[in-house]
């Protein structure tokens, strides 16, 4: 029940609090609007939507927001209940942010208090608190807290709400100072952070830093990172970038791969169950799959493993997807978190078959925008603490039709 009344309200959603409200942000890429969160138990969370009392696992909710601008992140709460209460309490009775804008930078991570007096699709205008006019383009942003307590975000929820925790310590320090000016978030060490690959002069004869397949876990996840710092501070070699890249591009063959395995009548449901399960874990755990059909208006999205399980009872004899012209539209470029992230486009065809086997029953031609991740871990060998990478698919829209 909990599931369908999440699925049904996230079908409404879009990317972002276009009015004053508060919002809701779940794991599996969607959000919740004039959604409040009313209170914290043992793993669980408890918010209130639409007249009703909702509760979820605490792993469900990544983040809120309230209409007064202050956002909680909630991963913060903690194991101790009487501190996680005390904190959503906070969160809850805490006065609206500020009289003003602020545009969060991505890199360096940076606040910068801002008067907005213009902005479109691809850039925003502002003054500055001295008065000086200014400009960022968007793709240069986290997302933007405007002065009337709303909020957009430019990328998704996942990886913005861990740099939200730096970001509010920084807007908090500055309303009890009032302080005006732009402020770069602190981190531990500094970041090094590049858009196009700088060689790190290994030795020519250095392999790669990891050329194997990465093992993951049950459900799919890479390892847990255990120096957040050093994979802030770490810069991929020249060599190592551009066999990321290519792995990337690769890894988008392979998931169409899957999904042909997938809509294959003739194959045995054993082989596509597996199939469901290995394309899942080519994908960050919260990822999930845009859906858009020429025989109905909107689209809708579904995890990955929900909506490969809709692509495989598809009622069609047969059906064949296809991407092409599949190219990087956004390089891979290390961020705030010593991540790396990039956008691969494509153009996706899909073909459902009639009982024939030959006769097309419906086709359509839709271009698609994969996210990529490239994310840094550490394990023991032999005692010494080895850095390596793993590369991970983000949400990206195939129609299901």
């Amino acid at each position: 029940m909990k599931k369908t009344l999440l699925a049904s309200v996230l079908i409404l959603c879009t990317a972002a609090s276009l009015v004053a409200q508060d919002v809701i942000y779940t794991a599996n890429g969607g959000h919740l609007e004039n959604a409040q969160l009313t209170g914290v138990s043992d793993g669980k969370i408890t918010f209130s939507m639409q007249g009703k009392t909702v509760t979820f696992q605490r792993q469900s909710i990544l983040l809120a927001f309230r209409s007064n601008g202050n956002f909680l992140v909630v991963s913060e709460l903690g194991d101790d209940l009487p501190k996680a209460e005390q904190r959503l309490q906070a969160y809850l009775s805490a006065p609206p942010l500020a009289a003003r804008d602020y545009l969060i930078k991505a890199v360096p991570l940076t606040v910068i208090p801002a008067t907005i007096s213009y902005e479109n699709q691809t850039i925003v205008n502002y003054a500055t608190p001295e008065g000086k006019s200014a400009s960022i383009p968007k793709g240069e942003l986290l997302g933007i807290l405007y002065r009337d307590g709303h909020h957009t975000l430019f990328r998704e929820a996942s990886e913005v709400a861990p740099l939200l925790i730096e970001v509010r310590n920084k807007l908090t320090k500055e309303r009890s100072d009032g302080k005006s000016q732009a402020t770069v978030v602190t981190v531990t060490q500094s970041v090094s952070v590049h858009t196009a690959p700088v060689p790190v002069n290994p030795p020519s004869a250095q392999p790669p830093t990891d050329t194997k397949p990465l093992e993951q876990n049950s459900a799919g996840s890479p390892p847990a990172v255990t120096d957040a710092t050093d994979a802030r501070t770490f810069s991929l070699s020249e060599t190592d970038y551009q066999l990321y890249r290519k792995r990337a591009l690769q890894k988008v063959d392979e998931f169409v791969g899957y999904l042909n395995i997938i809509t294959n009548k003739s194959l045995p449901t054993t082989e596509k169950d597996d199939a469901i399960t290995e394309a899942a874990k080519l994908f960050m755990p919260a990822a999930t799959i845009e859906v858009t059909s020429k025989n109905r208006p909107g689209a809708r999205r579904f995890p990955i493993k929900e909506y490969l399980t809709r692509l495989k009872l598809l009622p069609y004899s047969s059906a064949k997807i296809e991407w092409t012209n599949i190219q990087y539209i956004k390089e891979m470029s290390q961020a705030a978190d010593g991540n790396y992230y990039g956008v691969i486009a494509g153009e996706q065809t899909f073909m459902g078959y009639g009982s024939q086997g030959n006769n097309v029953i419906y086709s359509d031609v839709t271009p698609k925008r994969v996210r990529v991740k490239l994310e840094r871990y550490h394990v023991l060998i032999d005692g010494a603490d080895v850095a390596k990478w793993n590369l991970l698919l983000g949400s990206i829209g195939v129609s299901a039709n």
